[in-house]
């Protein structure tokens, strides 16, 4: 009996080890990628989430947009030597930076899922354990991204408005912010666009070529900024010029800002964009 215990104790780390193995060879090898524009208070929790990782990624690639603060400063001292990349994006020529970004990032991913996290989230441990096997079914999934309530007053009050998007008319519709999206798709369409609402302008062409998109509620990750009056106000009146780009009527808008609580979303959509500066210079800094 001592001799089948000692055995059996022998195979177990063997064992384990080809489970593991095994969970690995279903995971998609990805890229991780961070747009980061003056996010000094934020990007080290965020990059630190994404080293803990229980299957880590292939690369970690952080797009300076322009920053003037400590940004680089952190996620140099965060990501030390290991297998990540920065670009430090200078100049623009896209009206909208962060789909440029994205795009910047996409030319230089490897494997076969690009994974999207803002540099003001946290994600769980398991986040890319969950959120790469629906890769499997679909071409992009969505995790849910809550709002910090401990940020303030403001925070608490959209945590509380967040839970409206459940009883949407249309149904729940996946979201930006945090998301694993198929290389092999994601190119076939023809990567990112120049608008405002990137990631529902991916879900849209992605459905019209045929692939599945999905938001899993059991992947759940934290928005961490602190909300302002002015940040809200602005991110309404993005929203409001992208509904007008969608071709989405002005009595459906109206009735949306009035359901939602979002005035600023029909003033936006009323206002009119101005004309980008032409121009733009990357560098890649390491």
């Amino acid at each position: 009996v001592q001799s089948n215990r000692s055995f059996l104790r022998s195979c177990f780390p063997r064992l384990l080890s080809l489970c593991q193995c095994r969970v690995e060879s279903l995971t998609f090898a990805s890229t991780v990628v961070v747009c980061a524009h003056n996010e000094e208070s934020y990007i080290e929790e965020c990059l630190r989430s994404i080293l803990a990782q229980s299957i880590p990624p292939y690369l970690i690639l952080v797009v300076l947009d322009r920053c003037n603060d400590r940004t680089e400063e952190i996620t140099r001292t965060v990501l030390g030597q290991g297998t990540s990349l920065v670009l430090e994006k200078q100049d623009g020529s896209w009206q909208n930076s962060i789909p440029e970004d994205l795009e910047l990032a996409l030319s230089r991913a490897i494997g076969e899922a690009l994974v999207v996290i803002d540099a003001d989230m946290t994600v769980p441990p398991d986040f890319l354990e969950k959120a790469l096997p629906h890769l499997d079914d679909c071409a992009s999934v969505s995790a849910l991204a809550v709002t910090d309530p401990s940020k303030g007053f403001l925070n608490r009050l959209v945590s509380v408005w967040e839970k409206t998007y459940r009883v949407a008319p249309l149904g729940e519709q996946p979201r930006g912010g945090c998301r694993a999206i198929s290389l092999k798709a994601l190119k076939e369409i023809g990567g990112f666009r120049d608008t405002v609402a990137w990631d529902t302008d991916l879900d849209l062409r992605l459905r019209k070529a045929g692939y599945r998109v999905r938001m899993d509620r059991h992947v759940v990750v934290l928005h961490r900024r602190k909300m302002t009056t002015r940040g809200s106000i602005s991110y309404q009146i993005s929203a409001g010029k992208y509904r007008r780009k969608l071709g989405v009527g002005v009595v459906r808008t109206a009735l949306h800002a009035m359901f939602r609580l979002r005035p600023f979303v029909i003033y936006g959509y009323l206002k009119k964009d101005q004309q980008p500066a032409p121009g733009r210079r990357v560098r890649i800094v390491s």
